[in-house]
């Protein structure tokens, strides 16, 4: 680096590293808070680096002595072969729209259809965009 720039700051980095800094705070850091939300937690990341920093996230979240209850929002499919559902702890939700405009929140059950078709090569993000979690429009 030539003199005067050989230091790095915040605005040397990427937008997606400061999001992967920003979630391994929130997940460690002794003083975060017990329960926080991040919507779009996949904005500025790039997306087969979604799956790995998700299953860290989330070991994070769930090793630290201090207990978390974290709410993310993503809208890329990727995010969710990152999650560790077969752990009970970890919970995942769709959001739609029913024929009326309301808005409808469901769990989503990992049942022995999906278990099925996940030992065939399925991905979670594969059901999702095929529409068998539900949270997609069916005019899509």
């Amino acid at each position: 680096m030539i003199d005067g720039r050989n230091h790095l700051s915040g605005y040397d980095a990427s937008e997606g590293a400061l999001y992967v800094l920003f979630l391994a705070i929130l997940a460690a850091h002794s003083d975060a808070p017990g329960l926080f939300a991040v919507d779009n937690a996949d904005h500025g990341l790039n997306p087969r680096l979604l799956r790995k920093l998700m299953q860290s996230f989330c070991d994070w979240v769930l090793t630290n002595p201090q207990q978390r209850q974290v709410l993310l929002t993503t809208h890329n499919p990727l995010v969710l072969d990152g999650l560790p559902l077969q752990d009970a702890r970890v919970c995942l939700f769709t959001v739609s729209r029913n024929s009326q405009g309301r808005t409808e929140v469901r769990r989503v059950v990992i049942d022995q259809r999906l278990i099925d078709m996940a030992e065939k090569g399925r991905t979670l993000a594969r059901l999702w965009v095929a529409g068998y979690l539900g949270g997609v429009s069916d005019d899509f």
